[in-house]
């Protein structure tokens, strides 16, 4: 079965551009795809997921991806699969938005996003992440299987 995703969502999430492109109810839970834009110096907390591997596949820009403590930078046309359990925190190093497609097998990171991002309707620019933001995104984490880890000094959330 075949089928045209034109319902994409964008939302403010964590204070990166993330667009839902095919989510858990369009496969059945098998997986979803989302792409990401984020600024340059944002970061995620690092945190990992119970549920799901994650592969990561930069499309422009670099990101530094810190995976159980040790740091890899991608660049474009790369990628990083990332085990259930896998401690990690994706830091955008470079100068400019970096852009990167984010595949989760099962779906449910996507319904995450929706829980604590902010619905855009139209391609518009970031904002500071809030405080209420952040604690936003740390109360729904637990109800989708992803433990945010306190952050260390040069680790927080940006």
């Amino acid at each position: 079965m075949s089928a045209i995703h034109a319902d994409a969502t964008d939302y403010d999430f964590g204070g990166s551009r993330t667009r839902i492109h095919v989510s858990g109810a369009h496969t059945g839970d098998a997986y979803c795809v989302l792409e990401i834009a984020s600024p340059a110096g944002r970061a995620t907390p690092l945190h990992h997921h119970d549920r799901e591997e994650e592969t990561i596949v930069i499309v422009e820009g670099e990101l530094k991806v810190v995976v159980d403590g040790a740091p890899k930078v991608l660049h474009a046309g790369e990628s990083l699969t990332l085990a259930r359990g896998e401690r990690h925190q994706l830091i955008n190093v470079g100068a400019h938005t970096a852009r990167y497609l984010v595949i989760c097998v099962p779906a449910g990171f996507d319904r995450f996003v929706e829980a604590c991002g902010d619905p855009q309707p139209a391609p518009a620019g970031l904002h500071e992440l809030t405080a209420a933001a952040k604690a936003r995104m740390v109360e729904a984490a637990g109800r989708f299987g992803i433990t945010i880890h306190p952050p260390a000094a040069a680790c927080e959330m940006r």
